[in-house]
């Protein structure tokens, strides 16, 4: 067997003070300095998995990343609150789940009614019109009338 050679250090140099050479109040200061870094990295990446799960939007994302990164907490949370979209993508209810559901999106907003209803809820828009031959109410996205077949021409 081969012999083993170096130094043994005794345990009062195995402390982070010791070892970066850190002593009282500047040891201190540097793992609070520390502590922001990691902090801040952590919100930047928690930013950027909010914004990515609320908004396709890429213009967006990159503002939102760029606030975080580049300004101060006191200034980038509160505009952050203000541009994110307040719903995730996964809550909103895809149209074929809508429509199963008896709810129709208005071609003006996209919010989804009941079918039953005339006008928009958000908007006020009109969601059916009047057949100009047999007088039924259909929806706009239908090139026909239901009834009748008379062309939906405005």
């Amino acid at each position: 067997m081969g012999t083993w050679v170096g130094v043994v250090l005794d345990k009062s140099s195995w402390s982070l003070a010791s070892l970066f050479g850190w002593t009282g109040f500047v040891f201190w200061m540097n793992v609070v300095a520390i502590l922001l870094v990691f902090f801040r990295v952590v919100s930047i990446i928690r930013v950027t998995k909010d914004i990515i799960n609320r908004t396709n939007s890429f213009s967006l994302q990159v503002i939102s990343i760029l606030f975080v990164t580049f300004l101060t907490p006191l200034v980038w949370l509160p505009l952050y609150f203000l541009i994110r979209p307040i719903m995730y993508k996964s809550d909103r209810i895809p149209r074929r789940e809508a429509c199963a559901s008896n709810l129709v999106p208005c071609y003006n907003c996209n919010t989804l009614n009941p079918k039953e209803y005339v006008c928009c809820i958000a908007c006020g828009e009109r969601l059916k019109i009047k057949c100009k031959e047999c007088w039924n109410n259909y929806a706009h996205s239908f090139a026909y009338c239901n009834i009748c077949g008379a062309p939906n021409i405005d």
